[in-house]
Parts: structure tokens; C-alpha cells; sequence
């Protein structure tokens, strides 16, 4: 299996040069429906690990209706949020943007005045279903996985899903780089290139639509950095050349869902998986079923897997572990990319493991797969 990487370290907000918004000033303004909050706000999504930027806010009406005003240079991406209710993105490409919306409907809301709004929704909803078909495949490939003892007919059928899960895959990454190759504003652009295409594209595949995004682009700093990014971590697998093979694997002490001080030294003396991984990452998640299965096999033969996770929130993080099955050991410092991990183990994107000898030496990386299984029979006979 191809690693998939989520790309890191790119820590710039959404902000566009090249799509200079006259004057600067705008305003969102329509009705809420279902919506029992008092106060809306507009906020500023941005992609460097901060918290999102508060704008404006505005009281809602007993009818639903609200209208939020901002300042700004350049275009952005903003969201509108009350309380729980979901977040609902909106680019500022107009100067008076319509923004009817219900609480109880996440990606249907009734925009005018926003033409890139109008077609980012429109792509989501397509990534939406797509992705929910792909996911109703991987839980029932997951579940046969998860059989000790299978039959010739779920064998059978394991081959099947296998077929169906790569073609309804390579589906979804079509309509993301159609939507990429056709789309003319460059926030949508950079936030479907974000958010969804580093989830399923393998890097090598999606710089070549990266360059030409920021070719198309050339004023935006955000997807010129986001280009370099992509770059260095396809130079970097490129390579072969993993900096901390064959050397002493790094400590690091983390906490456990239920407060433990983990440490990758508590280990040594074992063949220790550590998987690098979080509950958000979705190639993470797909290869979780060949980690449960490389662990039942090999258990019992001086090996164990320490899970540590890029995850902030911790609840999200705890039901992954429960929906995923890792009954190993599991830590985190909650720090998303600024995890002390990404510095000690020199990693560019996730999923990403490494397997430490007994004497606490790295003696490989990035297994995932076949590769996975076949290397833990090689050095556990």
C-alpha cells in the first residue's frame, strides 16, 4: 500500500493576493432556521494551528434573520458558528453575500452574492457522498479483517471489497482533481487541496496538481508554500533515506487517555511498532485493520505497537481508539503538529511508523501493508 501523507508544516491562514477583494469591506447577512442560539459569529479559518479568528458577531432575531460585517484585505475563508450548530464556510469573493441556513442541514445552505462559496458547497457535497460510500466499504472490509477464522466465501468476498474500495477511491480522487484542474478562486482551491485531497492523493501524484493550482495562482503565497511543502516531503520519500535508521530511537513521554506517562524507553527490550497516527487522519484509519492484524499475529513473540497521536482533541481521539480496536499502548501530547514527535522522529506526514529493536534501535520505517506483516516475520522467526 502506498503511504499516504498528510502534509504538514504549512502554516499560513487562507488569505489570497492574487484575488484582491476592492474596498475590503463585506457583509453576510440571512435568515437562521432551527436555530436556538442568540448570538452568530463569523470567524476566519486559517491553516496554522491556530484557534479560528472571531470577526464580527451579531444577535439572531426572533425570525431568524442576523448580518455580520468585516474589514479585510484580500480574500478569505471565513465560517459562521452558534453554539454546537455546524460551521458554514463562505469566501468573501462578494461585497453582500446571502447566507440562509438551518441548524439541523450542515452542506445545504441557500448562498447568493458568492460565487466561489456557491461552488466549493457544491464540490462538498460530491466529496460527501463519495466518501461515505468509500467509508461504508472500509467498515465492512474492516469487519472481515477482524475474523479469526474466515470462510472460503468471506475470503472470497474480502477480494471483492478490496476491488470495490480502490475503484470507489480512485473515483473520489478524480472528482477532487477535476474540481482542482476547472476551479478559479484560489481559497477554495487551497482548502479542497488541505482538507481533502493530502487525506486520499499520494504526494507524488498530487504535486504535479499542486504546481499547476499554484501556476494558476501565482500571486497566492499560501499555495506556493503549500507546493514547496509537497516538494520536500516527495524529495524526502523519494530518497530512501530515512535520517534515523539504524540509530538510537529518540524517548519521548506522553500521556495516555487515562493520564499514564508513557515512555517509548518502557519498551526496550521488545520489538515495539511505534505508529504514528491520529483519529482525523483517514489513511491512518484505513491501514488500522492491517496493524490490528500484524498485532494479533505477532503478539505473543516479544512484539508490541505503541500508537502515538497527532490528535488536539481527546475525546476524538479515545473513540477512534475504540472504533479502531488498538488495545496496545497509546499516548499523546494533544499538540496536533506541534507534537514534541514530529521533531524527534523527523517525519513529514502521517501515517508513519517505525519498528525499534529489543536494544532500542531503529531497524526500520513506514511499514504499512504486506510490507508490514512481512517485515515483522523476517526479524520475529
Amino acid at each position: 500500500m502506498k503511504r499516504l501523507l498528510l502534509v504538514s508544516g504549512i502554516a499560513i491562514s487562507l488569505v489570497s493576493c492574487a484575488q484582491k477583494y476592492n474596498g475590503g469591506k463585506f457583509e453576510v447577512s440571512g435568515k437562521a432556521k432551527n436555530m436556538h442560539a442568540k448570538t452568530i459569529y463569523l470567524k476566519e479559518l486559517n491553516f496554522n494551528n491556530n484557534s479560528p479568528i472571531v470577526i464580527d458577531s451579531s444577535a439572531v432575531a426572533a425570525d431568524g434573520s442576523y448580518k455580520l460585517k468585516a474589514d479585510t484585505k484580500g480574500q478569505h475563508l471565513f465560517f459562521l458558528s452558534a453554539d454546537q450548530t455546524f460551521p458554514y464556510l463562505v469566501i468573501n469573493d462578494g461585497s453582500k453575500i446571502t447566507l440562509n441556513i438551518d441548524a439541523t442541514d450542515a452542506t445545504h445552505p441557500d448562498i447568493k452574492g458568492s460565487d466561489a462559496t456557491i461552488k466549493l458547497y457544491s464540490f462538498i457535497n460530491t466529496y460527501k457522498d463519495k466518501d461515505s460510500v468509500l467509508g461504508n466499504t472500509f467498515e465492512q472490509l474492516d469487519s472481515l479483517k477482524k475474523l479469526s477464522n474466515s470462510s472460503p466465501a468471506q475470503d472470497s468476498l474480502k477480494v471483492t471489497l478490496a476491488k470495490q474500495k480502490d475503484a470507489q477511491l480512485d473515483d473520489m480522487n478524480a472528482a477532487i482533481k477535476t474540481f482542482l484542474k476547472n476551479n478559479d478562486n484560489a481559497i477554495s482551491t487551497f482548502y479542497v487541496l488541505n482538507a481533502m485531497a493530502v487525506r486520499s492523493i499520494a504526494p507524488a501524484d498530487l504535486l504535479p496538481i499542486a504546481q499547476a493550482a499554484s501556476d494558476k495562482f501565482k500571486e497566492d503565497g499560501a499555495l506556493a508554500a503549500f507546493t514547496s511543502r509537497l516538494k520536500e516531503a516527495v524529495s524526502s520519500d523519494n530518497s530512501g533515506n530515512y535520517p534515523l535508521e539504524n540509530q538510537q530511537a529518540p524517548d519521548l513521554a506522553m500521556q495516555s487517555p487515562d493520564g499514564k506517562t508513557i515512555k517509548i524507553s518502557d519498551f526496550k527490550g521488545k520489538y515495539v511498532l511505534v505508529d504514528f497516527w491520529a483519529s482525523w487522519c483517514g489513511p491512518c484509519r484505513g491501514e488500522n485493520p492491517n496493524v490490528v492484524a500484524a498485532y494479533n499475529k505477532f503478539k505473543d513473540k516479544n512484539f508490541t505497537i505503541l500508537g502515538v497521536s497527532l490528535d488536539k482533541d481527546k475525546a476524538a481521539w479515545e473513540k477512534a481508539i475504540k472504533d479502531d480496536g488498538l488495545v496496545w499502548n497509546q499516548m499523546s501530547d494533544l499538540k496536533f503538529w506541534e507534537s514534541q514527535a514530529v521533531k524527534a522522529y523527523k517525519f513529514n506526514g502521517i501515517p508513519f511508523n517505525v519498528l525499534i529493536d529489543p536494544s532500542g534501535k531503529i531497524i526500520a520505517n513506514s511499514l504499512r501493508g504486506d510490507d508490514l506483516e512481512n517485515k515483522l516475520a523476517e526479524v520475529l522467526k
